[in-house]
């Protein structure tokens, strides 16, 4: 496996790096830290600009890979490149193709609540686009010298895509050598204003679709051992995340939405609120055929 690091000057980039290492320590995976510099002009000008801004983006990019080599722990190690690109999106997904990456590991906005993850311009657009599966760092994020993925859980929604996810997740433990559990939200968060039928009808539905999950967790269970299941449920998503516990070096992986593009990556609105009220990092899978 081939993990390829979106390296930004800000504290995002060492988010990411640090989620890097502990995922390429968990499955011995080779890891590629890739900062994207803006392209130059393509003819040189008489004032020399173009050559003074090019020598700037060089220094830049030097400092900022040397920090990132400094910090990396001593039984990691990295390749680091540096690509020019009109966006960094097109840069990362360039670079992603020419080291044929299999997973891309991004950092948080810096506006996003601390130990939560946060979308910027660069994430939404991969998080809408990209083809490989994208890890996603929380604010904040750190680890330690000897931090692995200890566990995966993967969202389960129960939906006809279920079964698809709950197998690639389960070949996922299997690469990490750890435990997998599934856990479905239901989340109880009362509007303003409700339904015409009331708050009490919206939550016997609530308890209807718990019972479901519950029974949907009961079925697929039943023809697989080593794995386990949990309802996370509260009046608003902190609360349901809250409701379960969450260990160091806990993965907690999900699929796109159907709506999205096939063999692509797309949030629908539960996924989006799942990754953004998640207190352990994420995987997204890109869209399967199942």
């Amino acid at each position: 496996m081939k993990l390829l690091v979106g390296l930004s000057a800000d504290q995002g980039g060492q988010e990411a790096l640090a989620l890097a290492a502990v995922l390429a320590r968990s499955c011995k995976a080779t890891l590629v830290a890739c900062t994207v510099t803006p392209d130059t002009w393509g003819h040189p000008s008489p004032a020399r600009v173009d050559g003074e801004y090019g020598s700037f983006l060089a220094r830049h990019t030097s400092a900022v890979q040397t920090e990132a080599k400094a910090s990396l722990p001593a039984d990691v190690t990295a390749e680091f490149i540096a690509v020019s690109a009109p966006s960094a999106r097109e840069g990362l997904i360039r670079a992603a193709a020419d080291v044929g990456a299999d997973c891309l590991v991004l950092g948080s906005a810096r506006d996003a609540p601390l130990g939560r993850f946060g979308e910027g311009g660069v994430t939404t657009e991969l998080l809408r686009s990209a083809d490989l599966p994208i890890a996603v760092a929380p604010h904040g994020y750190s680890a330690g010298p000897e931090t692995r993925v200890h566990r995966l859980s993967a969202a389960f929604s129960g939906s006809s895509s279920s079964p698809g996810i709950v197998a690639r997740s389960i070949a996922l433990a299997k690469e990490y050598s750890v435990a997998l559990r599934l856990v479905t939200f239901v989340v109880r968060d009362k509007q303003m204003y409700p339904t015409g039928a009331g708050y009490d009808a919206e939550q016997f539905v609530s308890n209807v679709l718990r019972e479901q999950a519950r029974d949907a967790q009961t079925a697929l269970l039943a023809d697989r051992q080593g794995l386990s299941g949990e309802i996370a449920d509260g009046p608003t998503w902190k609360a349901a995340f809250e409701s379960l516990d969450w260990q160091e070096g806990e993965l907690l992986v999900l699929g796109s939405s159907k709506l999205g593009p096939l063999l692509r990556v797309f949030l629908g609105s539960n996924a989006r609120k799942i990754v953004h009220n998640a207190p352990v990092p994420c995987l997204i899978l890109p869209r399967g055929e199942e």
